[in-house]
Protein backbone atom coordinates (compact mmCIF):
# COMPACT_ATOMS: atom_id res chain seq x y z
CA UNK A 1 0.00 0.00 0.00
CA UNK A 2 1.27 3.49 -0.52
CA UNK A 3 2.31 5.89 2.14
CA UNK A 4 1.79 9.93 1.31
CA UNK A 5 3.10 12.49 3.51
CA UNK A 6 4.48 15.43 1.67
CA UNK A 7 5.45 17.71 4.29
CA UNK A 8 5.75 18.13 8.13
CA UNK A 9 3.26 19.55 9.75
CA UNK A 10 0.65 19.20 6.40
CA UNK A 11 -3.04 18.76 7.27
CA UNK A 12 -4.33 15.34 8.04
CA UNK A 13 -5.71 15.08 4.40
CA UNK A 14 -1.90 14.38 3.12
CA UNK A 15 -1.13 11.76 5.41
CA UNK A 16 -2.19 8.59 4.25
CA UNK A 17 -1.67 5.76 5.42
CA UNK A 18 -2.20 2.22 4.48
CA UNK A 19 -0.53 -0.38 6.12
CA UNK A 20 -0.87 -4.42 5.76
CA UNK A 21 1.03 -6.85 8.49
CA UNK A 22 0.86 -10.46 7.93
CA UNK A 23 2.86 -12.72 10.46
CA UNK A 24 3.00 -16.22 11.56
CA UNK A 25 3.17 -17.29 15.20
CA UNK A 26 4.03 -20.95 15.73
CA UNK A 27 2.61 -22.14 19.04
CA UNK A 28 4.39 -23.60 21.26
CA UNK A 29 4.01 -27.54 20.29
CA UNK A 30 4.93 -26.51 16.92
CA UNK A 31 2.30 -28.43 15.78
CA UNK A 32 -0.37 -25.85 15.18
CA UNK A 33 0.70 -22.34 12.84
CA UNK A 34 -1.84 -19.69 13.07
CA UNK A 35 -1.82 -16.72 10.45
CA UNK A 36 -3.39 -13.22 11.77
CA UNK A 37 -3.72 -10.38 8.91
CA UNK A 38 -4.36 -6.35 9.90
CA UNK A 39 -5.61 -3.99 7.95
CA UNK A 40 -6.33 -0.46 8.55
CA UNK A 41 -9.17 1.01 6.14
CA UNK A 42 -8.76 4.34 5.00
CA UNK A 43 -11.18 7.03 6.34
CA UNK A 44 -13.28 8.96 3.28
CA UNK A 45 -10.81 12.16 3.54
CA UNK A 46 -7.55 10.30 3.40
CA UNK A 47 -8.77 7.81 0.20
CA UNK A 48 -9.57 11.12 -1.21
CA UNK A 49 -5.71 12.59 -0.17
CA UNK A 50 -4.72 9.50 -1.71
CA UNK A 51 -6.65 9.83 -5.10
CA UNK A 52 -5.57 13.37 -5.39
CA UNK A 53 -2.01 12.35 -4.94
CA UNK A 54 -2.78 9.83 -7.40
CA UNK A 55 -4.28 12.26 -9.94
CA UNK A 56 -1.35 14.79 -9.62
CA UNK A 57 0.89 12.35 -9.82
CA UNK A 58 -0.58 10.83 -13.18
CA UNK A 59 -1.02 14.99 -14.89
CA UNK A 60 2.52 16.50 -13.93
CA UNK A 61 5.44 15.28 -15.21
CA UNK A 62 8.29 16.40 -12.16
CA UNK A 63 10.81 16.00 -14.92
CA UNK A 64 9.33 17.98 -18.01
CA UNK A 65 7.35 21.16 -16.85
CA UNK A 66 6.43 24.34 -18.06
CA UNK A 67 6.17 27.31 -15.70
CA UNK A 68 2.38 27.57 -16.09
CA UNK A 69 2.54 23.76 -14.94
CA UNK A 70 4.73 24.34 -12.41
CA UNK A 71 2.43 27.07 -10.75
CA UNK A 72 -0.45 24.92 -11.18
CA UNK A 73 0.76 21.78 -9.53
CA UNK A 74 2.38 23.98 -6.60
CA UNK A 75 -1.23 25.53 -6.73
CA UNK A 76 -3.35 22.16 -6.27
CA UNK A 77 -0.47 20.07 -4.04
CA UNK A 78 -1.29 23.54 -1.59
CA UNK A 79 -4.77 23.12 -2.07
CA UNK A 80 -4.56 19.25 -1.56
CA UNK A 81 -2.96 19.98 1.90
CA UNK A 82 0.28 18.20 0.61
CA UNK A 83 2.56 21.51 1.00
CA UNK A 84 2.48 24.20 3.11
CA UNK A 85 2.49 28.30 1.55
CA UNK A 86 6.12 28.13 2.10
CA UNK A 87 6.61 25.23 -0.44
CA UNK A 88 3.90 26.37 -2.62
CA UNK A 89 6.03 29.38 -3.49
CA UNK A 90 9.29 27.74 -3.56
CA UNK A 91 7.74 25.26 -6.34
CA UNK A 92 5.83 28.10 -8.33
CA UNK A 93 8.76 30.55 -8.28
CA UNK A 94 9.33 31.83 -11.89
CA UNK A 95 12.68 30.21 -13.08
CA UNK A 96 13.70 33.42 -14.48
CA UNK A 97 13.13 37.28 -14.87
CA UNK A 98 11.83 36.86 -18.76
CA UNK A 99 11.19 33.10 -18.45
CA UNK A 100 9.01 31.64 -21.32
CA UNK A 101 5.45 29.92 -19.69
CA UNK A 102 5.58 27.52 -22.33
CA UNK A 103 9.10 26.47 -22.16
CA UNK A 104 9.43 22.94 -20.25
CA UNK A 105 12.12 22.29 -17.65
CA UNK A 106 12.54 19.54 -15.56
CA UNK A 107 11.92 21.03 -12.73
CA UNK A 108 13.22 18.35 -9.87
CA UNK A 109 16.39 18.48 -11.05
CA UNK A 110 16.64 22.59 -11.62
CA UNK A 111 15.55 22.96 -8.04
CA UNK A 112 18.02 20.04 -6.82
CA UNK A 113 20.75 22.10 -9.11
CA UNK A 114 19.45 25.70 -7.39
CA UNK A 115 19.87 24.65 -4.09
CA UNK A 116 22.90 23.08 -4.35
CA UNK A 117 24.37 26.19 -6.08
CA UNK A 118 22.92 28.86 -3.63
CA UNK A 119 23.80 26.30 -0.55
CA UNK A 120 27.33 26.16 -1.87
CA UNK A 121 27.30 30.36 -1.10
CA UNK A 122 25.42 30.51 1.77
CA UNK A 123 22.16 31.81 -0.08
CA UNK A 124 20.21 29.87 2.41
CA UNK A 125 18.49 30.96 5.86
CA UNK A 126 17.63 27.86 8.33
CA UNK A 127 14.11 28.55 6.96
CA UNK A 128 14.38 28.94 3.45
CA UNK A 129 16.85 25.97 3.58
CA UNK A 130 14.24 23.50 5.44
CA UNK A 131 11.27 25.02 2.36
CA UNK A 132 13.92 23.77 -0.66
CA UNK A 133 14.19 20.71 0.70
CA UNK A 134 10.83 19.78 1.62
CA UNK A 135 9.89 21.17 -1.53
CA UNK A 136 12.81 18.65 -3.49
CA UNK A 137 11.29 15.90 -1.38
CA UNK A 138 7.68 16.32 -2.15
CA UNK A 139 8.25 16.63 -5.94
CA UNK A 140 10.48 13.25 -5.54
CA UNK A 141 7.93 11.14 -4.24
CA UNK A 142 5.51 12.47 -6.66
CA UNK A 143 7.84 11.88 -9.57
CA UNK A 144 7.92 8.01 -7.34
CA UNK A 145 4.58 8.05 -8.07
CA UNK A 146 3.66 8.60 -11.60
CA UNK A 147 2.98 5.93 -13.60
CA UNK A 148 5.01 4.84 -16.37
CA UNK A 149 3.73 6.43 -19.70
CA UNK A 150 3.59 3.80 -22.42
CA UNK A 151 3.44 5.46 -26.15
CA UNK A 152 2.28 3.10 -28.82
CA UNK A 153 4.19 3.11 -31.68
CA UNK A 154 2.27 3.75 -34.79
CA UNK A 155 4.85 2.88 -37.47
Amino acid sequence: MNAINASAGASAASQVYATRATYTADEQTAETTKTASDTVTLSDKARQAQNKWQELAANYDVHNMSASEMRSLSRELFDGGFIGTGEMMVIGAPTAMNEDPLKKHDLLNDMRHTYQLSSAMGGHSKESSELYLKSIEVLERLGKTRPIQRFANFS
